[in-house]
C-alpha cells in the first residue's frame, strides 16, 4: 500500500514539473503574440479613428478639440522640420521623411521618422543600404501594415520598424543598441 502511495505521489510531482516546464517554454511565444496583438490593434485603431474623427466633426462642431485632448496627435500631419538629434547608422534617411523623435538613454539610440512615402520603396531603401554596408538582414515580424527588421554586422546591430499610417503616411523607427 505504501509503495502505491509513493508511486502516485511521484507521478503527480512528475506531471506538475512537466506542466511547469511546458508553460515556461511557451512564455516567449505568448509574450510575442501579445505584443503582435497590441501592435495590430493599435494600427487598426489608428486607421479607423481619423475617419471617425472627421465624421464626428461634421456632426458636432468642436468635437475635434475634445478628441485631440483624449488622443493627442491622432491623424496629425508629420512635423514640418526635424527635431534635434542625429541620424544613426550607415544608411542615409529616406528622402522626404522628417525626424519626428530622437532619444538617447545611454543604452539605445531611438529615432523616428515620419512622412508620406511608398512603404515598399522605403523598405527597399533601407534593406539595400544596410546590405551595401555589409549588414545581414533578419525579418523579425511582418504584417500588411508593419514590418520589423534587424540588421547585424559583427557586434553592431540596428532594429528597423516601418508602419503604415492613415492617408499614405508612414513611420520609420530606427534603434541602435549601444555596445
Amino acid at each position: 500500500m505504501g509503495a502505491i502511495v509513493v508511486v502516485i505521489t511521484g507521478l503527480i510531482v512528475w506531471a506538475g514539473i512537466a506542466l511547469l516546464s511546458w508553460m515556461w517554454a511557451q512564455a516567449p511565444a505568448a509574450t510575442e503574440m501579445g505584443k503582435r496583438a497590441v501592435t495590430q490593434g493599435a494600427t487598426r485603431i489608428e486607421q479607423v479613428a481619423p475617419d471617425l474623427k472627421a465624421q464626428a466633426e461634421r456632426w458636432l462642431p468642436g468635437v475635434k478639440e475634445q478628441v485631440d485632448r483624449w488622443v493627442p496627435g491622432l491623424g496629425a500631419e508629420p512635423p514640418a522640420r526635424d527635431v534635434s538629434g542625429a541620424d544613426p547608422g550607415p544608411v542615409p534617411r529616406y528622402p522626404g521623411l522628417v525626424r519626428s523623435h530622437y532619444a538617447s538613454d545611454g543604452g539605445t539610440i531611438d529615432v523616428h521618422y515620419a512622412g508620406r512615402a511608398d512603404f515598399d520603396a522605403v523598405l527597399a531603401h533601407y534593406v539595400r543600404g544596410f546590405a551595401g554596408a555589409g549588414y545581414v538582414q533578419e525579418v523579425i515580424s511582418a504584417t500588411p501594415d508593419a514590418e520589423r527588421h534587424r540588421f547585424q554586422r559583427g557586434g553592431e546591430s540596428f532594429d528597423l520598424a516601418l508602419t503604415r499610417r492613415p492617408g499614405g503616411a508612414i513611420e520609420v523607427r530606427l534603434q541602435q543598441p549601444r555596445q
